[in-house]
């Protein structure tokens, strides 16, 4: 019941209220991926930076191609309308850490070179977050095996 509420009001980006619907699922179903990627994007955009990245710092460590092989129409994603919505803020431009490790999480729906920009950019701020670092290098392995895969079969 509480997957279906989340749903609803995920699908119409009423993100606090599908929030609390998921974090009730996870109780119950802590690996459920579909889950966890959606509450990731509800706490980017509840203020829940730092459990936000809990849980995408987990699903890097475990498989970031459950990040990078999301089917934005499919599943529904609103990481393009989000990035948007906050224009072209640049990783180099002045900008709060949560907002930069919001829109590195954000970006990796959508662009894996983006994403990359946002966390090279916190690298160069707090170099002693050995979470931003090993999230910078598996984005970094991850775009270089992408680039890898293209080159062969061209």
């Amino acid at each position: 019941m509480s997957e279906m509420l989340g749903n609803q009001y995920f699908l119409s980006r009423n993100f606090s209220k599908a929030k609390e619907a998921y974090e009730k699922v996870l109780e119950s179903e802590p690996q459920n991926d579909f889950i966890r990627k959606r509450l990731l994007i509800c706490y980017t955009q509840t203020g829940d930076i730092n459990k936000a990245f809990e849980i995408f710092y987990e699903i890097l460590k475990r498989d970031i191609e459950l990040i990078t092989n999301t089917d934005i129409v499919a599943d529904d994603c609103p990481c393009p309308e989000l990035v948007n919505k906050y224009g072209n803020i640049k990783p180099t431009d002045e900008c709060s850490r949560d907002s930069r490790i919001m829109l590195g999480i954000l970006w990796l729906f959508c662009s894996i070179e983006k994403s990359l920009e946002f966390f090279e950019s916190l690298l160069s701020e707090e170099k002693s977050d050995m979470r931003f670092l090993e999230a910078r290098n598996i984005i970094r392995e991850k775009l270089n095996q992408s680039k890898e895969h293209y080159t062969q079969n061209n």
